[in-house]
């Protein structure tokens, strides 16, 4: 929680690629809080699936700051030829490494998943 939230009040301060790196922190950072809001919601109600599903989501999210900065050496390895400043590709950098995660931690989910009742699966479960 600590970390989201820092995200929200930093990227509008820090952002070295402008606007679009901004708003890529902060609508992941958004999907990070709620992701480990209702991770912990489930896990409170004893559902364990759907409290698995949530965490994948929020550690995807975490650890695409890891990925963000290899897509950054890629962009300043083709900068002799695209001449980009950091400005110009920060925010792509940061799009395509929270994207990439998400879209992994989603065929994960799905990938994994047990089957399971819708019931379960939308928290209705009657206990």
């Amino acid at each position: 929680m600590i970390i989201g939230t820092t995200a929200l009040v930093m990227s509008p301060q820090m952002a070295i690629g402008g606007a679009n790196e901004t708003a890529a922190t902060m609508l992941f950072a958004i999907i990070f809080l709620f992701a480990l809001i209702k991770a912990f919601l489930f896990i409170r109600r004893g559902n364990i699936t759907l409290h698995r599903e949530w965490m994948i989501r929020a550690f995807a999210i975490g650890l695409a700051v890891a990925t963000i900065r290899p897509i950054v050496g890629a962009f300043f390895a083709t900068r002799i030829f695209t001449h980009l400043t950091p400005r110009d590709f920060f925010g792509t950098a940061f799009w395509l490494g929270f994207t990439i995660h998400l879209i992994a931690a989603e065929i994960w989910i799905n990938y994994t998943r047990r089957a399971v009742s819708i019931e379960e699966r939308t928290g209705l479960a009657r206990e």
